[in-house]
This record gives C-alpha cells, structure tokens and sequence, in this order.
C-alpha cells in the first residue's frame, strides 16, 4: 500500500485529513504547530518509498508593518519554506522511488489577495508557491506532482485569536464571498484530492480552498 509523509502531523488540518482519507500516513510532528525543522531528520531515514507528502508547518505573524523586525521575515520563511526544503531534500529520493508521487505545500490565500498586517507571512506563502512551481517543472519528467492548497481563513487552533469573539466571527464570514469560515475538514478535502495528482495529470497548481476570496468580489 502507498504510504504518504504527513509533516506536522498535529495539525488542525492534518487531523481531518487522516480522518477522512484510507491513506497509510506516516506522521512526523512536535509540540506546536511551528514544528522546528532546524535539527535533526534522522527519523526520516528509514521510511523508505513514499508517494506523498504533506508539508503542513506555517505561521499566522500578523503585524503592521512598522512593527515587524527582520527577525519576523527570517523566522516566518524558515518555518514556511527552509523547513519544507529541508524536509523535501531528505526524501526526494523515495519520492522517486515510487512510479508517480505527489507533494502538497500548504499556503494562504494572502500570497495571492492584499490583506493588511499580512506583509511577512504573504512573502513566505508566496516564495512557497513560486518554488512549488519550479519543482513542478523541473520534476515532471519523474511524474513527481507539485501543488499548492491555499485556504482563506479556517476554524483552526492557530488561527483561534482571529475568531476569538462572536463580532470577530461574524466580521470575518462577511469579508468571505461565501460567507462562510473555512473548516479543517473542507481543506484537507483538498489536500486529499492533491495526494492524486500525479493520477490525475495535476502538477504546478494552487488550488484556492477559500470561499471565493481570490478570484470573486
């Protein structure tokens, strides 16, 4: 049976996915939802062919501008995009392995729509969704499929002091074409779906799983 890489694990969104898919997952997480990639993949080592990968680690960093330090920049692109390097370096060989394999970065719908206070996870997700297509086209020719699910905002631990009260609820449901928040659930639907593009003929995508906030007014 194909074996797929979850990479945070713990995850509000990477829960729902075990939950809803028959998939064999192999689970790597930590104690919060940053997962600090900065030491030791070792365990990694011995897993051996896997045709997917979920990269779930990010950051919800929102600040004005003015108040953002350098600091802020690194350590959002360190968790966002040096982690899933780190992470993809260390197995792209048993993705390889494998006769046809996907890989799934999660984003936000921020790399795509201006938001405020949204300056340094924006450029992050966005190097996250430009590297995704480079690896798309530079790996077709291994039928290794690169893809993006990009959500607007979802009823999710991390993101818990977006919806922190009612009015904050209701206002966010209102900036959504839909009008809805997002559901763990509705997202790993996606994310599920992705684990078969390399079925599906599907690589170089962003698949927005936002309600419309991208491309409806």
């Amino acid at each position: 049976m194909s074996k797929t890489l979850l990479i945070g694990s713990s995850s509000a969104i990477a829960n729902s996915l075990q939950e809803i898919s028959d998939r064999e997952f192999i689970c790597l997480s930590r104690a919060d939802n940053s997962l600090d990639l900065g030491g030791d993949l070792s365990e990694l080592d011995d897993i051996g062919e896997i045709t997917g990968l979920v990269y779930f680690p990010g950051t919800i960093n929102l600040k004005p501008f003015s108040m953002l330090k350098e600091d802020d920049f690194l350590n959002d692109f360190e968790i966002n995009v040096l982690g899933a390097v780190k992470v993809l370096k260390k197995v792209i060989n048993n993705l390889k392995e494998a006769d046809g394999a996907s890989v799934v970065f999660i984003s936000t719908v921020a790399a795509n729509v201006g938001l405020p206070f949204h300056a340094s996870v924006s450029a992050a997700k966005s190097g996250l969704e430009g590297m995704c297509k480079s690896l798309a086209s530079e790996y077709a020719s291994s039928k290794i499929c690169f893809n993006v699910v990009a959500p607007s905002l979802t009823d999710t631990p991390m993101a818990k002091n977006l919806l922190r009260t009612e009015r904050l609820v209701e206002a966010s449901k209102e900036r959504n074409p839909m009008k809805q928040i997002g559901s763990p659930e509705q997202v790993a639907k996606s994310i599920d779906f992705l684990l078969d593009a390399h079925k599906n003929w599907i690589t170089g995508q962003v698949i927005s799983a936002d309600g419309g906030m991208v491309n409806l007014k």
